[in-house]
């Protein structure tokens, strides 16, 4: 690494959350009091490191360590949408040049210090970040996922209604006739319970009782916000717990009744929760289900791309890892 750069932790929280706030790529789910409940919820421990120039913080990264027996594995955690690479928002230089330089030496310092210290790392990146190259040129795999997202700034009701695809808007004005109402409420119980009814035929991606705990820390630190809609005879159709910031509102963790599954409740609950935004941006987090896709883009969102960068120390460990993951898909 050139003498000019340096990487160090950073422990103080509000230098992080400073940081973190301003630059691209931070989301709600980088920030200090988000990562200490992932902390305590999965049992690892919370990564924030630093890319300093001449002393001068020019990026981060933030990522949840583990360790698996003789292994030692960094990786975006579960529930955690992204956490990855971090960049100042104000680039050293004028010209695009100058801030591709400048990403790409921050990529090129942070694989070069996390290679050298951990055996396995998967890392998801916000849909900010769109040049992943330096991972790839260093031997690195990368994965290509999409989400939807919905621009919601300077957008009337009626011009968000023009966006929704005509099934979908059908579907609103269905559960509407059929008398389903939104309300907010604070049953996460209720919310697991439904996440559950999704995968009553199969497993479900996440355990249930981390996404419980997770939810449950989350709720109490004011991180989330959960919203369901209800039919006229008080049964819970579908239920979301949501995340945001300044900027972007996140479609976390959802639930539904498959009773329900054809009234256009959940079309309903997330057309009211989008309406009341205050965000300039609105994620429908992830649409890499042919399903779930299906659904999330009824809603009118722009599809959008991001990526997983993913490192082995060695064919071994790349072996043991697609092996587990063939097993955890079953």
């Amino acid at each position: 690494m050139p003498s000019d750069y340096s990487i160090a932790p950073i422990t103080d929280d509000k230098e992080w959350d400073a940081f973190a706030s301003t630059s691209i790529g931070g989301t709600p789910f980088t920030t200090s009091k988000w990562l200490k409940n992932v902390e305590e919820v999965s049992g690892g421990q919370q990564i924030r490191l630093g890319l300093f120039k001449n002393a001068t913080l020019r990026a981060g990264l933030t990522a949840i360590a583990k360790r698996r027996g003789p292994f030692i594995q960094l990786g975006t955690p579960e529930l955690s949408p992204h956490t990855g690479i971090l960049l100042c928002n104000t680039p050293e230089g004028k010209g695009p040049t100058k801030r591709e330089a400048e990403w790409q030496a921050a990529c090129n310092h942070f694989i070069q210090y996390l290679s050298n210290r951990y055996d396995h790392i998967r890392i998801t990146h916000t849909p900010d970040l769109t040049d992943l190259r330096p991972f790839s040129w260093a031997g690195w795999d990368l994965n290509l996922r999409y989400t939807y997202q919905l621009p919601l700034e300077n957008q009337t009701e009626s011009e968000l209604w023009e966006r929704v695809e005509r099934r979908t808007r059908t579907a609103i004005r269905k559960a509407e006739k059929l008398g389903y109402e939104c309300q907010e409420t604070d049953d996460i119980d209720l919310l697991c319970d439904q996440y559950e009814k999704i995968y009553e035929n199969g497993p479900t991606p996440i355990n249930s009782d981390l996404v419980r705990r997770h939810l449950r820390l989350a709720f109490q630190a004011g991180l989330t916000q959960i919203f369901s809609v209800k039919s006229n005879s008080n049964e819970t159709a579908a239920i979301v717990a949501f995340v945001k910031n300044e900027n972007m509102t996140y479609a976390w963790v959802a639930g539904a009744d498959p009773d329900h599954n054809n009234s256009g409740a959940a079309s309903l609950l997330y057309w009211r929760y989008i309406c009341q935004c205050s965000q300039n941006h609105f994620d429908f987090v992830g649409a890499n289900l042919p399903s779930v896709a299906f659904f999330k883009r009824g809603m009118g969102g722009n599809l959008v791309p991001y990526y997983t960068t993913e490192y082995f120390r060695n064919e071994f460990l790349r072996n043991i890892v697609k092996v587990k993951s063939l097993f955890n898909r079953r």
